[in-house]
């Protein structure tokens, strides 16, 4: 079974660096690895000195690295949709359904739908042991990874509505036989079973595909990892995180402390930056319970490069490291 991990946090904290060694070590001892960037604010070409498109890269003997276009996987989103409608309605000539996703493009909520399609896509794919994926901003990815379990909810109220649609069709059929209509010289016929109606085998279709979304990201195959840092309001942005996953059902594995600095006798200017680190610190330990928290310091300058993020990986993420 392929194993995803989420690698979660507020923009800059250092997401894209700590997945792509995570990534990088894995690949290194032998596991078949794709990286995949969700992420906006595309930098994995900058964390891997490659240069990473849309299409899948090769960077080593067991990685393999992409980057997604946000915009265009909306649009590509809305085309599916939108050929599956046309094709589902087709007996509804009126329905004018490209006006309808001209709309439906800049509507709240379609850009955390078409992330998910894509994170279906790639985890559909067999040719991987990892998948590793560097995310959006946590608020953002919090609602994707949210999203199989609230779909659920209103797609099993469709359903049930459909049935009621269906069983008052069959009423009518009982009475006057099936409606046939003539779409562009096409016979359709509307029927009232659940497995010859369209629009009921794509419900079906759907409810299938979240429910096995929610059971994947609330498995043991899928871990979930926020990066951070030891600030205050670090601190209360990973409980938040935390609290909106668990309810649903999603654990947190483990959070990574990046840019924590280790420094004996430092200057008097940010004497009170480490005081607030190591209160930090403190807390996390006591709030944060069954949790692993790994201390990542401060390094010179930002890692760049497959050999400069595999000492990242051997340094600070092998220990303890669960594959």
């Amino acid at each position: 079974m392929t194993n995803i991990y989420f690698f979660l946090g507020k923009g800059g904290v250092g997401k894209t660096t700590i997945s792509s060694a995570w990534a990088a070590g894995l690949a290194k001892i032998g596991r078949k690895t794709l990286l995949v960037s969700l992420d906006p604010a595309h930098t994995l070409s900058d964390a891997l000195n490659v240069m990473v498109t849309g299409r899948i890269k090769r960077i080593s003997d067991s990685l393999d690295a992409t980057e997604i276009d946000i915009d265009q996987m909306i649009q590509d989103y809305l085309q599916d949709v939108s050929t599956t409608m046309k094709s589902t309605y087709r007996y509804l000539s009126t329905l004018n359904i490209d006006r309808y996703f001209n709309i439906l493009k800049n509507s709240p909520g379609v850009e955390e739908y078409a992330i998910l399609e894509g994170i279906k896509e790639f985890v559909s794919k067999d040719e991987y042991d990892i998948i590793v994926f560097d995310t959006p901003p946590a608020g953002m990815m919090v609602r994707v990874l949210g999203m199989p379990r609230v779909s659920l909810v209103w797609t099993e109220s469709l359903i049930a509505m459909r049935r009621k649609i269906l069983s008052r069709r069959r009423m009518i059929e009982n009475v006057q036989g099936r409606f046939e209509a003539d779409v562009g010289g096409e016979k359709v016929v509307l029927t009232s079973e659940e497995k010859e109606d369209p629009v009921m085998q794509e419900l079906v279709s759907y409810k299938n595909e979240m429910e096995a979304l929610r059971n994947l990201f609330s498995s043991q195959s899928c871990k979930v990892s926020i990066v951070t840092m030891a600030e205050e309001l670090a601190l209360s942005e990973t409980e938040r995180i935390i609290g909106a996953l668990k309810e649903f059902y999603i654990p947190v594995e483990k959070v990574y402390l990046n840019k924590y600095m280790r420094i004996e006798n430092p200057p008097e200017e940010i004497i009170g930056k480490i005081e607030e680190q190591g209160s930090v610190v403190m807390r996390m330990k006591e709030e944060l319970k069954g949790i692993d928290i790994i201390e990542i310091p401060m390094l010179r300058s930002s890692p760049r490069g497959v050999e400069v993020l595999l000492a990242l990986y051997r340094d600070y993420l092998k220990e303890g490291e669960k594959v």
